[in-house]
């Protein structure tokens, strides 16, 4: 992929539900299939509803500072990444900001960035940074591990980068042995943690940054935004990482299984692409069969479906249905 520049303000093609074909068997949506854990369901119900939350959310954010080891005062907790990368958008982008992408990026920033006046170029993976020019206002956004792709880049590259870089690390969980940024001026890490642990309507999403970032990116959302269910959750999280320990070399191994039966590339990871020619076309007669997939052209990959494994009885379902098309 080229570098392409996106400014206009569209609506965005997500997976998962669209409305009444919700019986549909859905490998769309990039899921723990072994989720939710319980564990934090548990904790989630037995969180207290009948007062305010702590404003300041302290318990939380101490939490999760110790185990990334990171400063309290750099922890921003967010209704889920899409609710974060808006606030971004907000915080950092005005008209004539040129935000970049390495990649198709994350719909949603793409969004912000378009409602805030900016101008968005989406470059290849492989672009060195070097060769960008880094203005003061300048923003870097890639995901890492990449949506739809997969494809991981060492941390240690991005380390040139002198503007903003925001780095959404929605499935670092699934990452076989990652490594992780340490902390450095302009720079966000984004977590949608809800996806390791199979509880996307929870929303649970943080952001890792400076203390001074953190400051302006809370000016940005309302006071109790985060309600006390997501806020104990959220601080319980780094205690409950046994059943991502569990469960995710599992879940590994089923997606390299599913992607050698459908004759792909396996990416590592829960996820991976299958060249079909015409996406849309094979994702409407998989869709004629209960079975829906992700269409990656609204990505800029009108060749490629995105194929998250399910429960291996699910997968032969799909299996099944790819041959017979």
């Amino acid at each position: 992929m080229g570098c392409v520049e996106a400014s206009a303000i569209c609506a965005f093609a997500h997976g998962g539900p669209q409305g009444p074909d919700d019986a549909l068997l859905d490998f769309s949506v990039n899921t723990n299939p072994l989720g939710p854990n319980p564990d934090l369901v548990r904790i989630w119900q037995t969180a207290p509803v009948d007062r305010y939350p702590d404003p300041h959310y302290t318990r939380a954010r101490e939490a999760l500072a110790g185990w990334h080891g990171w400063d309290p005062d750099g922890i921003v907790l967010g209704v889920g990444a899409s609710e974060l990368l808006h606030r971004i958008a907000r915080a950092f982008v005005r008209a004539g900001t040129t935000a970049y992408a390495l990649g198709a990026p994350f719909g949603e920033f793409a969004h912000g960035v378009a409602l805030q006046g900016g101008t968005l170029r989406i470059l290849p993976r492989q672009t060195p940074l070097i060769a960008l020019p880094a203005a003061d206002d300048d923003l870097l956004y890639l995901s890492n591990p990449h949506n739809p792709t997969g494809h991981w880049l060492d941390p240690h590259s991005l380390a040139v980068w002198s503007g903003m870089l925001v780095v959404d690390e929605a499935y670092l969980p699934f990452v076989e042995s990652p490594s992780e940024l340490p902390m450095r001026d302009w720079l966000i890490r984004v977590h949608s943690p809800g996806k390791a642990h199979g509880l996307l309507g929870m929303r649970l999403a943080y952001a890792l940054t400076t203390p001074q970032i953190a400051q302006r990116l809370r000016a940005f959302q309302p006071a109790w935004a985060i309600p006390t269910p997501l806020a104990a959750v959220l601080e319980a999280l780094p205690a409950h990482q046994d059943f991502v320990t569990r469960t995710v070399p599992i879940v590994r191994a089923w997606a390299r299984d599913l992607a050698g039966a459908l004759g792909a590339a396996w990416s590592g990871l829960h996820f991976f692409t299958v060249a079909v020619g015409d996406a849309a076309r094979v994702a409407q007669r998989l869709r004629a069969r209960g079975i829906r997939v992700r269409d990656c052209t609204s990505f800029g990959y009108p060749n490629l479906i995105r194929v998250a494994t399910r429960l291996p009885e699910e997968n032969a379902r799909l299996i099944a249905a790819w041959h017979s098309i």
